[in-house]
């Protein structure tokens, strides 16, 4: 797009309504006025001048009709003829004709890229190219190494016969594919080591109670160490939600293991539908917070009592233990850096 140069409001006003697909409008756009703008600059100015679509009832369908490549022959056979990458509106005319109705871009390129018809910018197709073998290696923009396992694409228009090399050394060695939710981490965090006594295979949901740790691993049996932990706390909090309860609001049975597949507290003392609602539990402080005996908190956990023990003896819940704690510990750091400076 020029710098500088205007969309026609008017064109814009008559054309956008109509609109099905944003290539063909700028296709339109560029036949008519000679230059080609960009998406953005497109809906930015439908946007300022506050011009909508129109209801899809009132729209050309998107498609006319689906075509399966494979179960037309004849249609394809024509495709291969005729196709010399001329534009798609020129395209869609022509098997308009031959066919009685057109193809949207989208077809075409399908088409196209799976029958390696693309055509480059400066004419040629990309059919012909040279390619590159089975195996070789690239780096992507991530820093990973990309190895090519197949020479076709399974899905057209995509690049699924390429791997990550330590995805694909991982299923080379255990001989399977790596389970669905699970990715291949470096024992020792250096990417170029594609042993397969590096490489570990790791649930997803793991990696941030890992995280949280806050344990550092250097070599598999300090990352499995990790793991087994990571593992061990997320069952701990699954028991926990899954411990059974009653609402002091509407007197409902209700666990928090919904919470936790969310992501929610764990240690909620209602229920779902009366915390949606907003409701609190009844206290006997007239409906001020209630208030504990932090000083016995501390003193018991000097005398070696679990947060969890603790809450049990003064009936409270171990988050209020700990933050009496966390708080009575800031206090006296906070005194020692006032004494030393």
């Amino acid at each position: 797009m020029p710098r500088g140069k205007p969309i026609d409001a008017e064109w814009l006003r008559e054309r956008y309504p109509m609109m099905t697909d944003i290539n063909e409008l700028l296709d339109e756009h560029e036949e008519k006025f000679g230059w080609r703008p960009s998406k953005t600059a497109v809906y930015t100015k439908a946007n300022k001048l506050r011009i909508r679509k129109k209801p899809i009832q009132g729209r050309h369908k998107r498609c006319e009709r689906p075509v399966y490549w494979c179960k037309e022959p004849e249609m394809e056979a024509w495709m291969l003829k005729h196709d010399h990458g001329q534009r798609v509106d020129s395209l869609s005319d022509e098997f308009r004709e031959r066919f009685g109705f057109g193809l949207t871009r989208n077809q075409i390129n399908l088409f196209r890229a799976s029958h390696g018809t693309q055509v480059r910018q400066d004419g040629t197709r990309r059919g012909g190219r040279t390619r590159v073998p089975v195996g070789t290696e690239r780096r992507g923009k991530d820093g990973y190494v990309v190895v090519k396992v197949r020479e076709e694409a399974d899905v057209a228009m995509s690049k699924d016969n390429w791997m990550l090399k330590h995805v694909h050394v991982w299923e080379q060695a255990n001989g399977r594919k790596l389970p669905k939710g699970y990715l291949v981490m470096f024992a020792d965090k250096n990417r170029e080591n594609f042993d397969p006594d590096n490489l570990v295979a790791v649930s997803r949901k793991l990696i941030g109670v890992m995280n949280a740790i806050g344990y550092e691993w250097h070599d598999r049996e300090s990352l499995m160490t990790v793991v087994a932990m990571a593992k061990i706390r997320v069952a701990r909090n699954r028991a926990e939600a899954s411990m059974r309860r009653v609402c002091p609001c509407c007197g409902k049975k209700f666990d928090n293991l919904n919470r936790l597949e969310h992501g929610g507290s764990i240690h909620s003392t209602v229920c779902e539908e009366c915390g949606k609602a907003g409701r609190k539990p009844p206290n006997d402080s007239g409906g001020r917070r209630r208030k504990y005996d932090h000083d016995k908190m501390r003193e018991l956990h000097a005398r070696g009592y679990k947060n969890e023990q603790i809450a049990d003896m003064l009936g409270c819940s171990a988050p209020i233990v700990s933050n009496a704690i966390n708080h009575e510990l800031e206090k006296r750091k906070a005194k020692r850096w006032q004494r030393t400076s």
